[in-house]
């Protein structure tokens, strides 16, 4: 867990630094396999060739609304219970939470980029399975930034 950010004091966000080479592997098969509908997750696996670690944020569903029926997620707290919504406080953590990890990788100078279609090749793997939403921040060091140069499409 963060020590922060914690909307409303409440831990709800899981985070798991992934190094292991076969887990890594693992994550860029499973990300191709998601091409044929989206092809920009061919993109993002081959990047990930390339890289040392993995940081995993994930909003952690079992985390159940704020219960302050605030609105903000355009439904109820029951509702969130239910499952039909995600409390709005826990997304902003999971972004606060993104937010802050990028900027201490930048400051060391670790390049990085937020790639949600990672996220989700590692919740399809169950590396995170308490996590509704995965975002994944893959890290790199090397004389040039591999995630520049990225195309929406191969380029031949």
């Amino acid at each position: 867990m963060l020590t922060a950010p914690k909307g409303l004091g409440r831990d709800s966000i899981d985070v798991k630094l992934i190094e292991d080479r076969e887990i890594l592997r693992a994550i860029l098969d499973e990300a191709k396999k998601f091409q044929d509908k989206w092809p920009f997750y061919s993109r993002d696996a081959k990047t990930l060739e390339e890289k040392d670690f993995i940081l995993l944020l994930a909003y952690a569903e079992d985390k159940k609304p704020a219960n302050l029926n605030c609105g903000l997620c355009k439904m109820d707290c029951d509702s969130a219970r239910q499952g039909k919504t995600f409390c709005v406080f826990s997304a902003l953590d999971l972004g606060i939470g993104l937010g802050v990890a990028v900027d201490v990788f930048n400051d060391f100078g670790v390049d990085n980029r937020i790639q949600w279609t990672l996220g989700e090749a590692c919740k399809s793997l169950g590396l995170c399975p308490e996590g509704s939403v995965a975002i994944a921040v893959p890290m790199h060091v090397s004389s040039k930034n591999v995630f520049f140069d990225r195309f929406w499409w191969d380029r031949k």
